[in-house]
């Protein structure tokens, strides 16, 4: 999926490159959970990398919990008010022009439960690629609810993030599997659990 694949998916293929430089790893894209569940289940993958507002339990199929991201606002460069803040509430983005991915996204959901509880939110654009959301927030079309792994990429583009209250977190999983997986799936998997020890003495 789209926001795993900024991270951890770029740094558990760094690691895994590293250890083994002469495999090749080939990613496909999925823009929701359903798909790459589907994918690891048909066996046209081999591990999935999703992204979910709980953490998950798949039938048949190993769950590796990686990490949590919580929702961040990108701040349009063109509306300066939240410049300077560290967090605002969904309620403060009243009457704010935002951009928004299409539906299946934890970032959509998010932005659709504020305009269900009223919050009076202008769309300014929808991208289709949800790549386009940083783009579109340095042109400044509007400000973008994204997970926190696309922080410091906006922060090198020069943007402003907040945290945003309260916290709504992206679940990180890995899937894979129970059996029959090749030797490279199983070198892969072998980095994501040290990824995923590594994570958790961080949370502790």
């Amino acid at each position: 999926m789209p926001s795993p694949a900024v991270e951890p998916l770029t740094t558990l293929i760094a690691h895994y490159t590293a250890a083994h430089p002469h495999v090749v790893v080939s990613t496909t894209a999925a823009f929701t959970a359903a798909e790459v569940i589907a994918g690891v289940q048909s066996g046209s993958s081999e591990i999935g990398l999703l992204g979910t507002d709980m953490p998950i339990s798949v039938p048949d199929v190993d769950v590796l919990p990686l990490e949590f991201q919580p929702m961040v606002l990108v701040v349009n460069p063109q509306q300066d008010e939240f410049i300077g803040r560290r967090s605002i509430t969904g309620e403060e983005l009243e009457g704010q022009r935002i951009v928004i991915s299409q539906r299946g996204s934890l970032m959509r959901a998010q932005v659709d439960d504020l305009l269900a509880r009223g919050v009076g939110l202008v769309i300014a654009a929808e991208a289709a690629h949800r790549s386009s959301l940083l783009p579109l927030v340095l042109a400044g079309v509007g400000h973008a609810v994204l997970p926190q792994a696309w922080a410091s990429m906006a922060s090198r583009a020069g943007l402003h993030v907040v945290e945003l209250l309260p916290t709504v977190n992206l679940h990180i999983a890995l899937i894979s599997r129970r059996s029959g997986l090749t030797p490279a799936a199983e070198a892969f998997l072998a980095v994501a659990n040290q990824y995923a020890a590594t994570r958790n003495d961080m949370d502790r």
